[in-house]
């Protein structure tokens, strides 16, 4: 994807992005723009705003101030006939979400159903699909993720790393236009983490539009189009992957990365 070329659909945008928890301002005015195609590396020290970004990108957790938009439609809220803005219904937040996959670090599957079951639930709920075309789009999903012997198998059956596999195809089944990775390797034993790489760098390489909050840098440097460095809840610093991590301008990324690099070395 060349993400010079100006006429690259944008898939999602943020615009002034404000999130406070109480007296802490946890996003301070961060703007956004996510072109259609593009995959986005979010790195930063612990607090620093990433995962509250992603929750406020599909209005899980509505921000305080600035607008989101799916596409061109603004999320969560609307201009009424006075020009005002309000709430959109909750019906209509639904169907909005349900155009931002999300994928977690727990992996929130249902412990009583097998792992088709749990692919088709948001199809049957949500799309009100019929059976027999839910369970077409879930085993597709899952053949997807490396899963197609796994459809009875129930979650506790399965490793970590399996069941985060299920839990990217129940959203590659819903079929977003933008997945949202809430470091999704980060419950995982370290033997299980290359597995969950590997579907996201396929889907990466089919250019699906992926916002990734990731603590992997060596995934970052590989597979994302921008690399974006938040701390204190703003973006300090994005760019390609070789400017950001090779080249950093800030000296709290330098430090960022002079700390990483030692505690890799270490373990």
């Amino acid at each position: 994807m060349n993400l010079s070329d100006n006429t690259t659909p944008v898939a999602l945008k943020a615009s002034r992005i404000v999130k406070s928890f109480g007296p802490n301002r946890i996003l301070d005015g961060v703007d956004l723009t996510v072109a259609r195609g593009e995959t986005i590396c979010v790195l930063g020290p612990s607090g620093s705003g990433k995962s509250t970004l992603l929750r406020c990108l599909n209005w899980l957790s509505p921000p305080d101030e600035g607008a989101v938009w799916i596409g061109d439609e603004r999320i969560g809220l609307r201009e009424n006939a006075n020009g005002s803005t309000g709430p959109r219904p909750d019906r209509e937040i639904r169907a909005q979400r349900s155009r931002i996959g999300m994928v977690f670090q727990s992996f929130n599957l249902w412990p009583h159903m097998t792992v088709l079951e749990n692919v088709t639930e948001g199809l049957l709920s949500v799309k009100r699909m019929s059976r027999l075309a839910a369970s077409d789009l879930a085993v597709e999903a899952l053949r997807q993720v490396g899963l197609s012997g796994k459809h009875t198998a129930m979650p506790a059956n399965l490793s970590g790393g399996q069941q985060q596999r299920v839990g990217i195809a129940r959203t590659l089944a819903m079929a977003p236009e933008v997945i949202l990775f809430d470091e999704p390797t980060s419950a995982l034993d370290p033997e299980l983490v290359g597995e969950v790489l590997g579907v996201m760098r396929g889907l990466a390489a089919n250019d699906t539009t992926m916002i990734v909050v990731t603590h992997e840098i060596g995934f970052a440097r590989d597979v994302a189009d921008r690399v974006i460095f938040m701390d204190g809840g703003r973006i300090v610093e994005q760019g390609p992957p070789a400017q950001v991590l090779d080249a950093p301008s800030s000296p709290r990324l330098q430090q960022f990365l002079y700390r990483f690099n030692l505690e890799s070395k270490s373990s």
